[in-house]
């Protein structure tokens, strides 16, 4: 099956969940970047696999897309393309729904602020589902807390992605004497206070109500 094919497989089955969808995925294929390299059957299939396991989410996206003030040309053109290649290459099937959340979320909001939406989703494509549970967690999101024993390898990588969520400017941190020392020490909720732009993060990739 050679590339045209391919792509036509992920057109159809788009028009199979909404006609519209399957008509800005047509427009779409042709501006994402770098779509050249992603010309593999097993991401064609995984793509397919997640539009069809994600249909009734997919089916709103485009019923808002239809009805949008936005621009057909700043969706399909712009921003679209971005969020196509992160459903081609991302590699944790949990973060997939937070993806759509966020395309949902554009017409929602009617928000026409390409580079903001362009940071959200560099965000998303840095943080790992583990990180963004903790982010999660430390907004009163989720209630599940990270188990671990002292010195386990679970351990450390909590403490370093606390790190990387202050380091991203999603959280701030209150300081101790012993971090002050080291520079490492634990936290938790009563330690932290999600940022101004954390929150904005948050509200961009949750469900909406």
């Amino acid at each position: 099956m050679d590339s045209k094919d391919l792509f036509l497989k992920i057109i159809d089955t788009g028009t199979k969940i909404n006609n519209y969808f399957g008509g800005m995925l047509e427009t779409t294929i042709e501006y994402a970047p770098y779509i050249g390299r992603m010309v593999q059957t097993v991401k064609i299939n995984r793509v397919v696999r997640r539009m069809k396991e994600h249909e009734n989410k997919i089916d709103k996206i485009a019923k808002l897309a239809a009805d949008s003030l936005l621009t057909s040309e700043y969706i399909s053109e712009r921003i679209f393309p971005i969020i196509f290649c992160d459903l081609f290459e991302e590699h944790e099937e949990a973060k997939i729904n937070l993806i759509l959340n966020g395309f949902e979320n554009v017409f929602i909001e009617e928000n026409s602020n390409e580079s903001v939406i362009i940071n959200f989703y560099d965000t998303l494509r840095t943080l790992r589902y583990f990180d963004l549970k903790r982010l999660f967690y430390f907004a009163n999101t989720i209630d599940e807390t990270i188990n671990y024993s002292e010195d386990s390898d679970v351990h450390a990588m909590t403490r370093s992605v606390n790190k990387k969520l202050e380091n991203m400017g999603l959280i701030n941190v209150s300081k101790t004497w012993n971090d002050l020392d080291s520079g490492d020490s634990d936290k938790d909720r009563e330690d932290i206070k999600i940022s101004l732009y954390g929150q904005s993060f948050l509200n961009f990739i949750k469900e909406s109500e």
